[in-house]
């Protein structure tokens, strides 16, 4: 499959996708990511606090230390207290932004696997008898492709990164960039459909690579959501349901 072909081909898989997500029978999945935000929510502002007001207030004491008995300086106390909680709040926000489509994709594995065997009944009738066992490995498999791709995403960004400082080359290293991200977050998607073929990870990976297009196109989607400002992991939250739907439904095209 041509790369240009196979990229327009996984965004149309998004048509059947929203389809099928829509309907009456797939909808209540959209419970999910608001339970999964308010997770965040709760979690993040129980971090943040946490680890800001140990941070402050150790530091409050060493500086307050320093200063007895210079009362004129008593305000850098405070300031030190703020500055030190404002940034722990900025790299919470840095690094929850930086890695969230990342979380998404591990926390959600175990919805994103029900639902895309689901899918896949919809699409062919054929069902799958429920196996714990089966169900821990397919979202164990999903978890640690996650952590692989995220891993191998960073160190090709870091290169893409080096060589951005290029003359001429550097132009293109932002467009270099949002398609890498694209075409792990597309395989992450990809797999749970590929897995139940009983491919190992080894024929998982040569087969994303083989139709790397249709890859990218699947995760095109969902790399756009991480862009949109200050919503970017709100928006991710609900775009990887019908990802992972796209994901199937290709899949099954292509098997066809």
């Amino acid at each position: 499959m041509g790369l240009f072909y196979g990229f327009f081909r996984g965004i149309r898989a998004y048509g059947p996708a929203f389809r099928i997500m829509l309907s009456g029978r797939f909808s209540w999945f959209f419970l999910f990511p608001v339970l999964l935000l308010v997770l965040f929510y709760i979690g993040g502002e129980w971090l943040v606090a946490s680890a800001g007001n140990s941070l402050s207030g150790m530091a409050e004491q060493k500086i307050a230390a320093w200063l007895e008995g210079i009362s004129w300086l008593s305000w850098l106390v405070d300031m030190a207290g703020f500055l030190i909680r404002f940034l722990i709040k900025l790299l919470y926000l840095f690094l929850f932004f930086t890695f969230g489509g990342y979380l998404v994709l591990i926390l959600m594995s175990p919805v994103y696997s029900w639902l895309s065997e689901r899918t896949e009944r919809e699409l062919t009738g054929k069902s799958y008898p429920f196996d714990a066992k089966q169900m821990l490995w397919e979202v164990g498999r999903g978890v640690m492709l996650a952590c692989r791709n995220m891993v191998f995403q960073l160190l090709i960004s870091l290169v893409l990164f080096l060589c951005s400082f290029i003359p001429l080359v550097g132009l293109l290293t932002p467009f270099a960039l949002f398609f890498v991200s694209a075409y792990f977050y597309g395989f992450s998607f990809i797999d749970y459909a590929v897995e139940r073929k009983r491919f190992n990870i080894r024929k998982s990976t040569a087969y994303m690579k083989k139709n790397s297009g249709m890859v990218m196109g699947v995760g095109t989607v969902f790399a756009f959501s991480l862009l949109i400002p200050w919503v970017s992991i709100l928006a991710c939250c609900f775009v990887s349901l019908f990802s992972v739907v796209a994901g199937t439904v290709i899949v099954n095209e292509m098997q066809e």
